[in-house]
């Protein structure tokens, strides 16, 4: 009869216990793993999509410095200076090393750290009579200026901006 006491006083102190069962802490350890799984993507796509928002903010201010650089070129110097529409459509395009694509259009490729700038002076609207072997004839330009570049997970990339430069003559 002592036997079934003491069986039973076991059983009775193994439902008392106060702690953890190996179940309970493998079951923990799984669910603490997913959290820390998950957590590490999101910190990896935050530090992605941050990276590649100032690759986008870079590529937007080469662009449009690009862009802003011709058009003072184009801007006429109503004193008579050195730089201005017919100092764009003639002497610039030599001077910066642009190439020839057709009568309508010279283009230009430089690498600016991770980026390549391609910019393009076309007369616009081009395939008209206004060509640039008659620079003289034309009356508005074209900048069209492309900046690539390969973002971190080795996607390429491109962002395009264009502006038309018109001729102004200035009144005396």
């Amino acid at each position: 009869m002592k036997t079934l006491t003491n069986t039973t006083n076991l059983l009775q102190a193994g439902r008392n216990q106060k702690g953890f069962t190996l179940v309970e802490v493998m079951v923990s350890v799984v669910v603490l793993a997913v959290g820390l799984f998950g957590l590490i993507k999101t910190a990896d796509s935050v530090i992605f999509y941050q990276n590649n928002s100032r690759l986008v903010t870079e590529a937007t201010m080469k662009t449009t410095n690009k862009i802003e650089q011709i058009k003072g070129f184009s801007a006429n110097d109503p004193t008579g200076g050195a730089f201005g529409f017919d100092y764009l459509v003639t002497t610039y395009l030599t001077d910066e090393g642009l190439t020839q694509d057709d009568d309508w259009t010279y283009s230009k490729t430089e690498q600016d750290g991770d980026f390549n700038v391609t910019w393009q002076l076309q007369v616009f609207p081009s395939g008209g009579d206004e060509t640039f072997n008659d620079p003289l004839s034309i009356h508005m330009l074209e900048v069209l200026v492309t900046t690539s570049w390969t973002d971190s997970r080795g996607t390429n990339k491109e962002l395009e901006m264009a502006s038309v430069l018109h001729r102004r003559q200035f009144i005396e």
